[in-house]
């Protein structure tokens, strides 16, 4: 069973676990153990699903409907009321629903437009921590080894990966350069350029397309943080997002960045594109 397999099955899965012991939902809840990136859009799947329950359950039940209900059609001799037009906003339900029912309706629609966010979209801090993830515990930490940046940009295009990226000055040739990898996110190919610098020591660069997120972080200027334990650095450049991990808690990644550059001074961040 794939992902997209998995997602099919685990859209119906009710939140609470009460599907978890049937034989239906068992396999692809077990890809949930290795697949961070499935395991976050199942999380984000029951959110929702437990979000609309909720909901629906506030709403209160018209007095005597189950009886209206039981009782099926209405008796063939009515007296003729003529009743004035319906407003505007009657007109959008065909048939005429009851107040619950359209109460429903409405809650379910602001849910599905304030809620539900598309599937390729995301966080950035969720994506900064699954990267310091891949970066530090991966077994296989590259794709393929190669000191050549050249190369390394061939086989990233070949390989579908984020080619049309500029570089900080510090990593902007092959010095320190050590491979490269691919990975996925939300459908989209993420590019991992890896260093084995002398200063701050082996730090592995992440690059994607900004489109993807909701949250990509201010053009041109590195946000520090620490991710997962790790020293972390992220900034937006001409549509793409940069991370950069630093697999040392003494990484100085503010100095290898040089953030003290002033803004007439950009080019010393930003000197080189990369691409094929």
């Amino acid at each position: 069973m794939n992902r997209e397999e998995a997602r099919l099955i685990l859209r119906v899965c009710r939140p609470g676990g009460q599907d978890a012991g049937d034989t239906q939902f068992a396999e692809a809840l077990a890809l949930l153990k290795n697949d961070t990136e499935l395991a976050a859009w199942f999380a984000d799947q029951q959110k929702f699903d437990a979000l609309a329950s909720r909901k629906l359950k506030s709403v209160a039940v018209p007095p005597g409907l189950k009886a209206k209900i039981l009782a099926g059609a209405v008796p063939v001799r009515q007296k003729i009321v003529e009743s004035p037009a319906p407003a505007w906003w009657q007109n959008l339900f065909h048939p005429p629903v009851s107040w619950a029912m359209a109460a429903i309706i409405m809650i379910f629609l602001s849910l599905v437009i304030f809620w539900k966010q598309p599937e390729n979209a995301a966080r950035f801090a969720d994506y900064s921590a699954q990267m310091v993830y891949a970066a530090v515990n991966d077994a296989h930490h590259v794709d393929i080894e190669n000191q050549d940046m050249k190369q390394v940009v061939a086989w990233l295009v070949e390989h579908h990966g984020e080619n049309k990226f500029v570089l900080p000055a510090a990593l902007n040739g092959s010095n320190g350069l050590a491979g490269c990898r691919v990975l996925d996110w939300h459908g989209r190919k993420v590019s991992m350029l890896c260093y084995g610098l002398s200063g701050p020591g082996h730090v592995d660069l992440f690059v994607a397309g900004a489109k993807v997120f909701l949250d990509a972080p201010p053009e041109d200027k590195p946000q520090f943080i620490n991710s997962g334990g790790m020293p972390t650095a992220s900034w937006s450049h001409e549509g793409m997002v940069y991370l950069v991990v630093g697999h040392s808690v003494n990484a100085d990644l503010r100095k290898l960045l040089q953030p003290e550059t002033t803004a007439g001074a950009e080019m010393r961040l930003f000197p080189r594109h990369f691409h094929l």
